[in-house]
């Protein structure tokens, strides 16, 4: 059976002070990252670290993508596209995020997958 080249998804999830794993590329893939946004759903200013991890010799290596960026109570942001750009993650490559408050944003993702065979 054939891989198809393009594949959509869409992610969504709740961020956590622990940090969430949001993403990982597949195998034999690689994924551009179309738009992730932020929905503050608490009372007060809420603030989150995107990161880009990669797997290297030494453990992971994460690069900062936005650092304590702040969201207003009952706002959202745009952290990737909207105008501002696109992620490409190769295999294995992840986006990581860690809340400054539990239980306050909530983030959907919109991914493209191509195949790389």
């Amino acid at each position: 059976m054939a891989t198809a080249l393009n594949v959509f998804r869409t992610v969504t999830a709740n961020l956590f002070t622990g940090g969430n794993v949001l993403y990982t590329a597949p195998s034999r893939k690689t994924s551009i990252v179309l738009m992730i946004q932020i929905a503050n759903l608490s009372n007060a200013t809420a603030n989150v670290s995107f990161y880009h991890r990669a797997n290297s010799a030494l453990g992971f290596s994460n690069v900062a993508l936005a650092d304590k960026f702040e969201i207003p109570a009952g706002d959202a942001a745009s952290v990737i596209g909207g105008g501002t750009g696109k992620l490409v993650l190769e295999t294995g490559q992840s986006v990581f995020a860690r809340a400054g408050t539990n239980n306050a944003l909530q983030l959907v993702m919109s991914i493209l997958e191509t195949a790389n065979d």
